[in-house]
């Protein structure tokens, strides 16, 4: 087995693609939030002022809620739009968590128009196509990843000084038990050693030798050939 062969230098070439594509990828999600925050600076009113964002979270000022979404359909795709809701039209609110303590808020408002992917064409119950459209939406729900959020704690400060009704508390758990949400996703792990690589490489290469399993042309010929002196 050369040096080049071995599993550790494999499994490094691996790591250093893995990184670089996580490294792009970050890029991406920069670049994506920046677009996302200077468009919704212009969607300010006058006199508005930002209160806190916070990553891929909504934007919060002292009148409104914003996030934007950008289409992917065409003509418009690539083009941001606006989703902005006032404080005047939230009627109440209440706060949760999921099954891992991650804090949650869903807002009860007047009807708004969210621009969501749709289908193009419908024809009774079939429906194909890719459209996007605007959709009625009465509740909004947002997410977090922790209590300390800036977002989530300008938006639960807000609520409470603008003295919006607050709901029951609730939770939202995963469907059924751990077993069987993890009942098909257990498979057992078997490690990876030189000599095992060794056994691989070897079996590879006797298939691919093999003139009855995968037949290069001259192994073939050489076959036919011998096949045709042993009939003379």
């Amino acid at each position: 087995m050369t040096e080049g062969a071995r599993p550790t230098d494999i499994n490094r070439l691996a790591r250093a693609e893995l990184r670089r594509l996580g490294r792009e990828a970050h890029r991406r999600g920069e670049r994506f939030r920046r677009e996302r925050d200077s468009f919704l600076e212009t969607q300010l009113e006058p006199g508005e002022r930002i209160v806190a964002r916070s990553r891929d979270h909504p934007i919060i000022t002292d009148r409104r809620i914003l996030s934007a979404r950008q289409l992917t359909v065409a003509p418009r795709r690539g083009e941001w739009v606006c989703e902005a809701i006032s404080f005047a039209q939230i009627s109440g609110y209440a706060l949760g968590r999921r099954h891992d303590q991650r804090p949650l808020i869903r807002l009860e408002h007047r009807p708004v128009e969210r621009i969501e992917h749709m289908p193009a064409h419908r024809f009774l119950w079939f429906a194909w196509g890719n459209a996007e459209g605007p959709v009625p939406h009465e509740t909004t729900p947002l997410g977090f990843g922790k209590a300390s959020d800036p977002v989530f704690v300008a938006l639960r400060d807000a609520l409470e000084r603008a003295a919006i009704t607050q709901r029951e508390p609730f939770v939202v758990l995963p469907e059924g038990t751990r077993q069987e949400r993890t009942a098909h996703t257990i498979a057992p792990l078997k490690r990876q050693t030189r000599w095992s690589w060794a056994r691989f490489r070897l079996r590879v290469g006797w298939k691919r030798r093999n003139p009855w399993t995968y037949p290069s042309a001259r192994s073939l010929g050489i076959f036919l050939a011998d096949r045709k002196r042993r009939r003379l």
